[in-house]
């Protein structure tokens, strides 16, 4: 897995207003609690929780998904922002 963020990226992503999962999202779309079924994209931060997709931070997820590591490994929607 390749690291990343020492210039803040890491910190903009997971503070962005707009990548903030509302708690209907989470529940109905991201399916949070549901095991392997889970969004791989869910990100905790200090502000709640927030989604990671169309961030460098995919390309690591989808690589443990691969790998086996991650217990959850739903890709659920297109993500609360689009790709830059």
């Amino acid at each position: 897995m390749q690291a990343f963020d020492h210039e803040g990226t890491l910190a903009d992503i997971m503070l962005d207003e707009e990548r903030k999962i509302p708690k209907d999202h989470l529940d109905n779309i991201c399916l949070m609690h549901s095991g392997a079924q889970t969004c791989r994209y869910i990100g905790l931060s200090v502000n709640g929780f927030v989604c990671v997709k169309h961030s460098p931070m995919q390309v690591a997820l989808d690589e443990n998904v691969r790998e086996g590591k991650l217990k959850a490994c739903g890709d659920n929607c297109g993500g609360l922002c689009p790709p830059k």
